[in-house]
């Protein structure tokens, strides 16, 4: 019973947070386009609910609809990084930096040292 208590209170404290997560970012969409595009574009001001709808809109075309979320992967390709085992974490340029040495590492920073800048 203790267990069970502890996974609802996780689910209510996720929930709670996706809530505000939810929230925060629709405002922060209907600010943004209500500060730039009118000014910029001359496109009318849009409310929260639309404002909601297009960041929706934009996870989905953008990320995907899959639950492990994130904006991009990296050099961690599509899986954890720490498990790499995974066939879908097929990653070359992943696969090619860790079996490189700790100098080949220093030796390619170098060089492609004005890419970092």
């Amino acid at each position: 019973m203790k267990n069970f208590s502890k996974w609802i209170l996780r689910v209510l404290t996720g929930a709670g947070v996706f809530a505000l997560i939810s929230a925060v970012s629709g405002l922060a969409v209907m600010f943004l386009w209500n500060w730039l595009l009118p000014a910029v574009f001359g496109l009318p001001g849009i409310s929260y609910a639309q404002a909601a709808g297009l960041f929706v809109l934009a996870r989905i075309l953008f990320c995907g609809i899959g639950l492990t979320g994130g904006f991009g992967h990296g050099l961690r390709g599509y899986g954890k990084f720490l498990f790499g085992d995974d066939p879908r974490c097929h990653n070359p340029f992943r696969e090619k930096w860790l079996s490189m040495s700790e100098e080949e590492r220093n030796d390619f920073l170098k060089y492609h040292h004005h890419l970092f800048r």
